[in-house]
């Protein structure tokens, strides 16, 4: 089923991003660098996003002001499956190299960041997305084969608000800041959305499912993903 998102400027809470989600039970309010986003269930109205926004504005514009961070040439990012990463050398072009599963985005030694950081965010969320196009379908048909499961669909997306869903007909819609996570941690993500085309809940079976394609407790693994955020 297709999303319903709207971007609006608060007067007072600055940018907030909706979206509505049929899966949704409950409001579900995350700050990010970019926006406060929100998912809601459909039926939700403009008077429960503004409950909600009084109740928990002021933390969320907290967390949003201490998760900006200049991007610089300490920028680090990713793990073993792939890393991208910010160096400084002495030239005078800005350029891309590969090194195996690792890419560098070269910089100019002398460089003002913070007059550059909306074409930081923008090239390192391209290269990004580039890889995880190329990377994660590959990986997402090669485990459903592995575990005899099927999808109708695949998309990768840069979302912010969440890792990864399907919907009712068994499409699959995954976020591209997944290639930044530790390889254990794209697979469940990935398997928990092909388990999803079996049980569209989060019940008992669809626990279990998950439990036996992952060959562990896929709940400690879902514990270890709540310390990463999708973005970059």
């Amino acid at each position: 089923m297709r999303l319903e998102k709207r971007e609006t400027e608060h007067p007072r809470w600055g940018k907030i991003i909706v979206t509505a989600n049929h899966k949704a039970r409950r409001i579900i309010m995350r700050a990010r660098p970019d926006a406060i986003h929100i998912t809601v269930p459909p039926f939700a109205t403009g008077q429960d996003i503004e409950r909600a926004l009084e109740k928990f504005g002021e933390k969320l514009k907290q967390q949003q002001s201490s998760s900006v961070k200049l991007i610089d040439k300490s920028y680090r990012a990713g793990s073993g499956s792939f890393r991208i990463s910010i160096e400084e050398y002495n030239g005078c072009k800005f350029m891309w190299v590969r090194n195996g599963k690792a890419i560098v985005l070269m910089v100019p030694k002398g460089t003002d960041y913070t007059l550059r950081q909306e074409w930081l965010q923008k090239v390192l969320t391209d290269a990004i997305a580039s890889e995880a196009k190329r990377a994660l379908p590959e990986r997402l048909n090669e485990l459903a084969r592995i575990h005899g499961l099927s999808y109708s669909g695949c998309s990768v997306r840069n979302m912010h608000s969440r890792w990864g869903s399907c919907s009712g007909k068994g499409s699959i819609s995954l976020s591209a800041y997944l290639v930044l996570l530790p390889e254990e941690l794209i697979d469940y993500v990935i398997l928990h959305e092909l388990c999803h085309t079996v049980e569209l809940n989060h019940g008992e079976r669809f626990w279990a499912l998950l439990d036996k394609t992952c060959g562990c407790d896929s709940r400690q693994l879902r514990k270890a993903l709540r310390g990463y955020s999708p973005s970059i």
